[in-house]
């Protein structure tokens, strides 16, 4: 599968390491020069350094026929315009594109982008359905709800908070991909240490979401 990932950070680098060892054919473009030393650093992968709402420059990276197009610019337009250009011009099957506005998300669906997140707008629908986790910041669904993405923040009131990470006991039904620290992003291991104000990036699927997030919720 040919999986082009557009700009972004933190997202980026976290779908990176989720796909890179699944998939030889994975495009990284970017637009910021120092986002491009950061993923190709973290993730020993070459990450061009262009426009990926330029044809010219998708073609360069390869980008043609890719069966799998994501968009993650804090900038709402630059995705949608991404978007329409691998899907128009270069044959792209599907385009998945993050949104920081709530409201583009029926908008861009409206317009052709097969899938729109928004943080934003599904910790909405999360708190609507009354969320069973206190300190959920945001639930992220990829492809159509196969993969879900979770959000979390480690206090010192729970269970988990202090223990390694092959000590949690979640690997049958899910995985902690990123954790976020201060101005850092960690890639752990199993000898990780939790601690208190981290950020964790869980993922696991839509029929283990609940039982991960009970081992998160756990107080000491």
């Amino acid at each position: 599968m040919k999986i082009v990932i557009a700009n972004g950070m933190h997202s980026a680098d976290y779908i990176i390491h989720k796909y890179h060892n699944r998939y030889n054919d994975l495009i990284v473009i970017n637009n910021r020069e120092e986002a491009c030393r950061y993923l190709s650093m973290n993730n020993d992968i070459p990450v061009m350094y262009g426009q990926a709402t330029r044809e010219s420059d998708l073609r360069e990276v390869g980008a043609e026929n890719a069966e799998l197009f994501i968009a993650l610019s804090k900038n709402d337009m630059e995705n949608y315009v991404a978007c329409q250009t691998a899907k128009k011009l270069l044959n792209v099957k599907r385009c998945i594109s993050t949104v920081t506005n709530p409201k583009n998300v029926d908008i861009f669906k409206e317009l052709g982008i097969d899938s729109v997140l928004s943080s934003t707008y599904i910790l909405g629908e999360q708190i609507r359905n009354a969320a069973s986790i206190e300190n959920l910041i945001n639930s992220l669904s990829l492809e159509d709800e196969k993969i879900i993405i979770v959000e979390l923040k480690i206090t010192d009131k729970l269970r988990v908070e202090g223990m390694c990470l092959k000590d949690i006991g979640i690997s049958d039904i899910g995985s902690i991909s990123v954790i976020i620290r201060g101005q850092k992003s960690i890639i752990p291991n199993g000898n990780t240490q939790l601690m208190a104000d981290d950020k964790v990036l869980l993922v696991t699927n839509e029929e283990n979401r609940e039982a991960v997030l009970k081992v998160f919720k756990r107080k000491k």
